[in-house]
């Protein structure tokens, strides 16, 4: 089933709207590109040494493949740099969650590492350029990759349930009124905890 881009793109819209992500982050990110450049190979090692330090993240790798996943987040990485973040860009996004459905890269690991990236290009900005630089950077990276965490999540979400539908062959509003119903049983045994 193709996607509709045009939903996809008001998800993004709607991410963007609420993060505050503006075309003055696009400016920053080029405008810093180089010195951020200067750090993309620490960033991609410091992500799969620690997915592949991890077993239930390593396991989702192949053997040999390591090389080529760190070739695919050097380009994505380098991209955010050139701060064109056009409509391709987004659906490229979208699809990233979809590739996450069929390596069993569940939400919960990629909102894991984005924040560890987020955090490491921080310490690195934090500490190589001045405090107002800095934030301006941090904060603009940090906000673009909010957006993107959030669109990878609604790829995986979104997809994920229209593929449990198409498998059943289930009308999607009977499997929301069936989701309803059980959300519900949900809540009634969680029973007010943490209240």
């Amino acid at each position: 089933m193709p996607i509709d881009v045009e939903k996809v793109l008001g998800y993004v819209k709607d991410l963007k709207t609420l993060v505050g992500l503006t075309e003055k982050d696009a400016e920053t990110l080029v405008k810093y590109r180089d010195v951020a450049l200067k750090w993309r190979d620490d960033v991609v090692k410091m992500f799969y040494d620690t997915l592949f330090s991890y077993p239930p993240t390593a396991s989702v790798f192949m053997e040999g493949e390591r090389k080529a996943r760190e070739e695919t987040l050097r380009r994505w990485y380098e991209r955010l740099f050139e701060g064109n973040f056009d409509d391709d860009f987004w659906i490229w996004q979208w699809y990233v969650g979809v590739v996450h459905i069929k390596r069993k890269i569940y939400n919960r690991y990629m909102l894991a590492m984005m924040g560890r990236v987020q955090a490491a290009f921080a310490e690195r900005a934090f500490s190589e350029l001045p405090l107002e630089q800095a934030m301006e950077l941090a904060f603009a990276f940090k906000r673009v990759t909010d957006v993107i965490a959030g669109i990878i999540a609604e790829g995986y979400h979104l997809t994920y349930i229209e593929s449990l539908e198409a498998i059943a062959g289930v009308k999607p509003a009977i499997a929301e009124r069936m989701m309803k119903l059980h959300i519900e049983k949900v809540l009634r045994e969680f029973g007010g905890r943490g209240r």
